[in-house]
């Protein structure tokens, strides 16, 4: 899912959820109001509280039942009462304490009813009667009261404010959870880049999401992994230059020590006769030549991996042909040299996607190499089979008990194995039991099985 997505799910969702709380919040509160504060016993008792301070305040007053302006006064006072006044079966006076209905014509009254002045009593019996309604003495004579209260009003708002703020809480708690996720997401990931680009070795960078910064946070990984590589890759370019400066240093200076030393001789004309001088020129012909092939390999070596990637024409070439030819040749310069070569050809077809020239080079490399440094006494085979897939070169040649003067310096095999990588082969050597082996791995395509079908299919 996307992040627009889930977002829209997070508000759906906590919607749905804001709607439960707050019909849940207003289930409650009415089931507590109507069970526990509108109890039929509650409702009477603070209905007989709400008589008892009538008609406290109408013995203090001394209202009658006339006085409208005192009772809609009262009634305010008290906010959540309704109160009716009855003479007889007529409501005369109806109030709730901003409103009042008062009869234009009061019923007549029995008076012989009322108590003198000084005779009156104070009725302190407050019950109600079969209709509700409770027996007041007013100065004019005894009225009947019917008081309605309703003061579970303000609770009902309370009910409809808490449930609703609890269903508010709600809501921006999810989005705020959502939010906070999100942005630790962000956070971690950020970390995890400033860590990259301070160059610290940070472990896998996994955010475990599939939305955008999932998404992000796997390419930062890749990103991480191409820098980590790249760093290797240049320390290893950077011990394998210390190593090849170490090494060439070394080779160079010793032939360009003796080249120098056998023209000054030459120079200050210290020699005893021509056949010295002529030992001295032909031993400066052999120093000047391995400085030319040192610097020969030393242009080589830097002409390959100036650059990270080698551009290489690759093209599908019929394998059998193609080795018969790269490999005769050189199988003849080791024979003109006085190398006895044993060469086992692959007969099976097969289709190699190379780039010929960069591969004449890798050879050219591999058995001047044999030139220089193998045993001549000794059996050269060379070898080309079909293994896992690959088109495998063996070169395996015998190593004598003393190597020759010119010591190898290691170049034209670095040269060979990025060579044969940028292809997408490979490149091994090994030395064992007196024998050192030399294996070149070249890709295969389908190219030939898929001619060789189509010409079955014609025939």
């Amino acid at each position: 899912f996307s992040l627009n997505a889930k977002l829209l799910m997070i508000q759906l969702s906590s919607l749905c959820l804001a709607l439960a709380i707050f019909l849940m919040g207003m289930m409650a509160g009415r089931w507590w109001l109507n069970n526990r504060y509108l109890r039929p016993d509650a409702c009477y008792q603070r209905e007989l509280d709400y008589v008892r301070v009538l008609n406290s305040y109408v013995q203090e007053n001394q209202l009658s039942s006339t006085s409208a302006q005192e009772l809609e006064a009262w009634t305010r006072q008290q906010k959540y009462v309704y109160l009716v006044l009855y003479q007889g079966e007529t409501a005369i006076l109806e109030t709730d304490g901003y409103e009042t209905d008062q009869a234009q014509e009061i019923p007549a009254y029995n008076y012989n009813n009322l108590l003198p002045a000084q005779n009156h009593q104070e009725i302190t019996d407050l019950e109600p009667d079969q209709e509700g309604r409770y027996r007041l003495q007013f100065r004019d004579g005894v009225f009947q009261v019917s008081l309605v209260e309703f003061s579970e009003t303000p609770y009902y708002d309370l009910v409809v404010i808490v449930s609703l703020a609890a269903a508010c809480a709600a809501l921006l708690a999810v989005n705020l959870l959502y939010h906070r996720k999100v942005t630790r997401a962000i956070i971690r990931l950020s970390r995890e880049v400033q860590r990259v680009e301070r160059g610290i070795q940070a472990g896998e960078i996994h955010s475990g999401r599939s939305d955008e910064i999932g998404q992000l946070a796997k390419a930062v990984e890749q990103m991480r992994q191409s820098i980590m590589q790249r760093m290797q890759s240049e320390r290893e370019a950077w011990t394998a230059n210390s190593e090849l400066i170490t090494a060439i240093s070394h080779d160079i200076r010793t032939p360009l020590t003796a080249l120098i030393g056998y023209l000054d001789l030459m120079t200050g004309r210290q020699y005893k006769d021509e056949a010295q001088m002529e030992r001295y020129l032909r031993s400066s012909r052999e120093k000047a030549g391995r400085l030319k092939e040192l610097t020969d390999e030393l242009f080589q070596y830097f002409l390959v991996f100036a650059t990270p990637e080698m551009r290489m024409d690759l093209k599908d070439y019929d394998g059998v042909i193609l080795m018969e030819q790269l490999l005769g040749e050189q199988v003849i310069r080791l024979q003109e040299s006085g190398f006895l070569v044993q060469s086992v050809s692959q007969e099976e077809p097969c289709w190699v996607r190379i780039d010929v020239q960069y591969l004449q080079r890798a050879l050219d490399n591999v058995f001047s190499n044999v030139q220089k440094h193998a045993d001549q006494q000794e059996k050269v085979a060379v070898v080309t089979r079909l293994n896992e897939g690959m088109l495998k070169i063996y070169v395996a040649n015998g190593v004598p008990d003393r190597p020759n003067q010119a010591e190898s310096t290691k170049i034209g095999l670095q040269t060979c194995r990025k060579i044969m990588r940028e292809m997408g082969g490979g490149f091994e050597t090994r030395k064992a039991a007196g024998k050192f082996l030399t294996e070149l791995s070249l890709p295969m395509v389908q190219q030939f099985q898929d001619a060789e079908g189509e010409e079955t299919d014609e025939s």
